[in-house]
């Protein structure tokens, strides 16, 4: 037995004709097994579920499918990236991760042996892990491929719809100039703001907003409106 497990993040396909076999009905339900293996694990860490997306699942079933026609594996394999393959089967995102993994079987497959190669050896890798656990993740799609019932594709995608972003406007109603700091994943902002001022922002990860020299905190994870008073932070 051979498996290999890559992930991706991106924030910002090649047709093929598979033959139907016997494996596609099983293929199917490793597909939902994966979903609800993730759920369960994402329920135990008092994270919401994932809700299955059709255009996610369009593009992880088009690439997952292409490695398996193609015997290539990785998340450039046909050329472009999760991100690029998302938009191409209409999904308008915000965040899009991506999980994948293969494995060749050298004896039986069951739906019970390839779901838990695939969850297992993700749950036990960090990054993967991390991927699956995101807080900020709200939708999935999920598919798994074979083009000779022996090398089994699977890929799993998760994304934030562009709908879903996070709108912030934070108003200083303090009589003082604040100079407000704004932290979302890999990004950093620093914004001076007089007395009244509003400043508008857009992201797609939860952001941290703190007061420089000043003791106050607040993170956000959906949208929201946000007062400067008093030395805190108010959010409404």
């Amino acid at each position: 037995m051979r498996c290999s497990l890559a992930f991706l993040l991106l924030s910002q396909f090649a047709p093929t004709v598979m033959s139907e076999s016997p494996s596609s009905s099983m293929t199917a339900k490793v597909e939902q097994s994966i979903i609800d293996d993730t759920n369960a694990f994402r329920k135990e860490h008092e994270l919401p579920a994932l809700e299955p997306n059709k255009e996610l699942t369009k593009a992880a079933t088009e690439f997952a499918k292409f490695m398996a026609k193609e015997d290539k594996y990785g998340h450039h394999a046909d050329g472009r990236t999760p991100a690029k393959r998302a938009k191409a089967a209409g999904y308008q995102y915000c965040v899009v991760r991506e999980n994948i993994a293969y494995r060749t079987n050298t004896g039986d497959v069951t739906v019970k042996s390839l779901t838990e190669v695939f969850v297992d050896g993700w749950i036990d890798s960090p990054p993967h892990r991390e991927n699956m656990l995101a807080d900020y993740i709200t939708q999935t799609g999920v598919a798994v491929a074979t083009a000779d019932d022996t090398t089994y594709y699977a890929v799993v995608l998760f994304g934030r719809p562009e709908s879903a972003s996070i709108q912030l406007t934070i108003t200083n109603e303090s009589d003082q100039e604040q100079t407000l700091i704004l932290e979302s994943q890999a990004s950093k902002d620093e914004v001076s703001m007089p007395p009244r001022g509003v400043v508008t922002a857009t992201r797609c990860f939860p952001a941290t907003l703190t007061l420089k020299n000043v003791d106050a905190e607040l993170t956000v994870s959906e949208s929201a409106e946000v007062v400067i008073a008093d030395g805190k932070f108010i959010q409404k």
